[in-house]
């Protein structure tokens, strides 16, 4: 599977209730792997990663994220890049959260090792202010 088909899939399985994801990132992502998102410290091991997925629901419930990917492309080496529109709603189809956003991905053995996402964040804070640990929804620790 090329790289570019391991992040479409990726992409893909994370469309289902927050509460599946683990088991989604837990098969698809490196145990070593690397979540960034620009401005924020990264979660670095699977675990920490979700870990700030649970944290998520905390915030928003047991949502649905879709990602519709307006483009594409892999660099010769390997690097994924993805311009796209993350859109969190309720599993009654609520829209709650819309980011648009670069990602980057680097895959290894069929797997993500490094996902780093670059958008503005404003829209995410607005719903975070009722998180009481903040800090601890950006780093993935408790």
């Amino acid at each position: 599977m090329s790289n570019e088909a391991v992040v479409r899939a990726f992409l893909k399985g994370m469309e289902q209730p927050l509460s599946k994801v683990p088991a989604h990132l837990r098969a698809s992502m490196t145990d070593d792997a690397v979540w960034g998102n620009s401005g924020f410290p990264p979660c670095v091991g699977i675990e920490d990663i979700v870990s700030k997925h649970e944290m998520s629901g905390e915030v928003f419930g047991d949502y649905v994220l879709t990602a519709e990917v307006f483009h594409l492309a892999e660099g010769p080496d390997g690097v994924v890049f993805t311009e796209r529109v993350d859109v969190g709603r309720t599993q009654a189809g609520e829209e709650i959260l819309t980011v648009q956003v670069v990602g980057v991905f680097e895959v290894r053995d069929g797997k993500i090792a490094r996902w780093t996402d670059y958008f503005d964040p404003r829209g995410l804070l607005a719903g975070l202010s009722e998180l009481p640990d903040v800090e601890a929804y950006f780093t993935g620790k408790k």
